[in-house]
Parts: structure tokens; sequence; C-alpha cells
């Protein structure tokens, strides 16, 4: 594809800090490029692979119940 990946910077928010937190952050800040790969890329592949994962179960049971109508000359396909 010719789309240059180009991924704005997001404003950094900052919270008020209350009396009884410890001085040091435990937030994480990511990049454009890296809240863009927890946030969306690995989500959909995670859903893809979930999503292979039930249909190959599916027709393993489907197979089970039904594997007698298919003849042995077409699993070697």
């Amino acid at each position: 594809m010719d789309v240059d990946p180009i991924f704005p910077q997001k404003r950094l928010t900052r919270r008020k800090k209350r009396v009884d937190e410890s001085s040091s952050s435990n937030e994480v800040s990511f990049d454009s490029e890296e809240n863009f790969r927890i946030n969306y890329f690995l989500f959909i592949v995670d859903k893809g692979i979930t999503s292979l994962e039930t249909r190959f179960e599916q027709f393993k049971e489907f197979e089970k119940l039904f594997g007698f109508l298919f003849p042995h000359k077409l699993w070697g396909i």
C-alpha cells in the first residue's frame, strides 16, 4: 500500500496529585505508534486468532458427526 503511517501526537493530560499519593508516578505513557499497536493492532490480531480457533474446533466437531459422509480420497487434498 502507498499509505504513509502518520500517527498524530496525542496531547498529554496531567491530573492533580492528591496528598496521600506517592511521588512516583505509576502511569505509563506511550507514543502514538505504540498506542496504536497495543490498542488496535494487537486487539484485532487476538480477535482473529480466537475466531480461527473457534472455527476449527467447530469443524472438528462437524467432522466427528458427519465424517462418514466424506470419502477418504478427499482428505488428501
